[in-house]
């Protein structure tokens, strides 16, 4: 029996059960990162250190498969199953996901990459991620062209957070991988230190990968190719034009600002919200060490 196209809850072309249903291979590496929290710039690390430089790619999402989306309407989840496990053995393949275990299965011989960020920055960064689909796009999954708009950070909040979850999403992710912190075959990251040290973190996910060793040339090519500055200048390559064939989003919809502490001098996260979003976040993420890392950042405690 075919598995049901449209899963309850969330749009169309995201099914999170295709994931629980691959054939895993032991070199298989897994982006997991909540929504607007540094997937898309994690995806170009993975593929940069995996091919030692490419600057060759059209989009980075035919290099690094979305493991939780539809084609289209009419697809169902064996047909999805079906392409990712007949993809190539030639590489190792990488994945993209959002989700976190157990609807992300977890096995010893695949390697995870993990990144959360500070919440209220992903909340902010999501209002002007969602504004910015096409309208193209939401008619082709059968939504109003006015579903992703919203006046302001409130509204947003009150149907993203309050309405659809978010908060769970984001807190939930950070506390299923928290658990999992210490395994050999995972490495959490945190947002902030990516950015405020490149080389650093591009350093210890090409460790944890171990697809080195890299020449010197090579590996002032994947420095540069995994910039901020590049990617924005060849955003075009980071807009999942291979996905659909319309487009999904506006142009420089994906890429923002490559920042972080902005959330309320900048992107209008208010004190009020700020505050709704930690009591309830400290209902799911229990743990304190924990709940300051996603806040914060920093050394991992043990």
């Amino acid at each position: 029996m075919e598995e049901s196209k449209k899963p309850e809850g969330g749009p169309g072309w995201i099914n999170p059960h295709i994931q629980g249903k691959i054939a895993w291979r032991d070199d298989d590496v897994v982006i997991s990162v909540p929504p607007k929290s540094g997937t898309t710039w994690t995806m170009n690390i993975v593929h940069q250190l995996r091919e030692k430089g490419d600057r060759s790619f059209d989009d980075i999402y035919a290099e690094v498969k979305w493991i939780e989306t539809m084609e289209s309407p009419e697809s169902t989840v064996e047909d999805m199953v079906k392409y990712i496990d007949k993809m190539p053995a030639s590489r190792p393949r990488a994945f993209k996901t959002h989700a976190s275990p157990p609807t992300l299965p977890f096995q010893q011989s695949i390697k995870y990459v993990v990144v959360v960020r500070n919440p209220e920055e992903a909340i902010v960064s999501m209002k002007t991620f969602t504004s910015k689909h096409s309208q193209e796009f939401l008619k082709y999954w059968g939504m109003p062209p006015e579903a992703f708009q919203w006046p302001d950070i409130e509204a947003f909040y009150n149907a993203f957070v309050k309405g659809v979850g978010m908060d769970k999403m984001l807190f939930g992710f950070m506390a299923e991988w928290w658990k999992l912190r210490n395994e050999p075959n995972v490495l959490l990251l945190h947002y902030k230190d990516m950015v405020s040290d490149h080389e650093g973190s591009i350093t210890k996910i090409s460790d944890f990968l171990g697809y080195g060793p890299y020449t010197d040339d090579e590996w002032s090519a994947i420095l540069e190719l995994t910039s901020f500055q590049w990617m924005k200048k060849h955003e075009a390559r980071f807009e999942a034009s291979s996905v659909w064939h319309i487009p999904v989003l506006e142009k420089g919809a994906m890429l923002r600002q490559g920042s972080f502490g902005m959330a309320r001098t900048k992107d209008g996260m208010t004190e009020a919200l700020g505050s709704d979003l930690e009591e309830r976040g400290r209902k799911i993420l229990t743990d304190e060490a924990a709940f300051e890392w996603m806040y914060n950042g920093g050394p991992i405690p043990e």
